[in-house]
């Protein structure tokens, strides 16, 4: 008696739990076939994809090849350049102390001193000092 009404008890929760399981396993079931869908459309548009990932990573390629070319063109003209005004500077180094001496040099700013007294003088003449 006890074992039979066991058993009908232990009967009627499997069944519950089997009425309780179908809505969920019919849920899964329709994920798992919206899955299979969403799996074979990218199936599908996978190979398109890959192509231009591959002509992206070219053109991308191509451009670092050509800035990595133009980089190293202005860094051998700037190096081209540093030479040259490296050589000038030393060239002025060494003439600047002969022109210093030449009696031109000396004329030219002896020239520049007497035009700054003219022109004081020509400025307190006229009365136009600055206060």
């Amino acid at each position: 008696m006890y074992l039979e009404i066991g058993l009908i008890i232990l009967g009627i929760a499997l069944l519950l739990l089997v009425l309780f399981c179908i809505p969920i396993l019919l849920k899964l079931w329709r994920a798992a076939s919206d899955v299979t869908v969403t799996l074979q459309a990218l199936n599908e548009r996978l190979p398109a994809i890959l192509k231009n990932m591959e002509d992206i990573s070219t053109n991308i390629n191509h451009s670092t090849t050509a800035i990595n070319n133009e980089v190293q063109n202005y860094t051998a003209t700037s190096r081209r350049l540093r030479t040259v005004m490296s050589d000038l500077v030393g060239g002025i180094e060494l003439i600047s102390p002969l022109a210093m001496r030449s009696p031109v040099f000396r004329k030219v700013t002896d020239a520049i001193a007497m035009a700054k007294g003219v022109r004081v003088f020509l400025n307190v003449l006229t009365g136009k000092q600055k206060v």
